[in-house]
């Protein structure tokens, strides 16, 4: 028996792909951070105030997408809801 759902191009599953472009930055907010201290030790300055910059950035671009996608998807996109009700209320708005 065949499905009368349509099947969506892109199944994401749980996960939204910016919540994963997120995730990465926040990845890279260690490495940044570490080079930092490692420059400002060998008395490289702008490097380690460019490192530290890039982790900044890291972390303010992190929670901006974090926080848009908590208002517009109504949960946290860290924890996503896997509920009955979410799943209905999905196919409800995005149903073509």
């Amino acid at each position: 028996m065949t499905s009368m759902t349509p099947r969506h191009l892109a199944d994401h599953g749980d996960r939204h792909p910016m919540s994963i472009v997120a995730y990465m930055l926040v990845l890279f907010i260690i490495p940044s951070l570490g080079l930092a201290v490692t420059f400002l030790a060998q008395g490289q300055g702008p490097a380690a105030i460019a490192a530290a910059v890039a982790g900044a950035l890291s972390l303010v671009g992190a929670a901006v997408i974090y926080s848009t996608m908590a208002r517009r998807l109504d949960h946290s996109p860290l924890i996503p809801d896997s509920s009955s009700a979410e799943k209905a209320r999905y196919l409800v708005e995005y149903r073509h």
